[in-house]
């Protein structure tokens, strides 16, 4: 009896980029929510753009992930689905460090 295998599709971006993008959102939501920015010197404008741009790359990077966990039908995809957005993507490293092996489970 043959066995056939799916083959996994690629990620839309590389995974450095992909990496880099739920890092950079989350330092700057983060750092939102820790730190006033006015009273470190920076203002309230530039602010308001580092946090838009870390919103952004969260908004992103989750799209990505999302799709990915959908192409390559991995186990537990509404689960995933669920933790990338309640995260804002940083559930995603996790998932990233680790999908290749829950890319071959899927696949058995």
């Amino acid at each position: 009896m043959k066995r056939f295998y799916i083959m996994k599709s690629e990620l839309l971006v590389p995974k450095n980029i992909l990496f880099a993008l739920i890092a950079f959102g989350f330092l700057f939501n983060f750092s939102a929510l820790s730190f006033d920015f006015e009273k470190m010197g920076i203002p309230l404008e530039v602010s308001n753009v580092l946090i838009s741009l870390g919103l952004i790359s969260s908004f992103i990077a989750t799209i990505i992930l999302i799709v990915d966990v959908f192409k390559n039908n991995v186990n537990a995809k509404y689960i995933w689905t669920v933790a990338f957005l309640f995260s804002g993507g940083l559930i995603g490293f996790f998932y990233l460090r680790s999908r290749d092996y829950y890319l071959k489970i899927s696949n058995q």
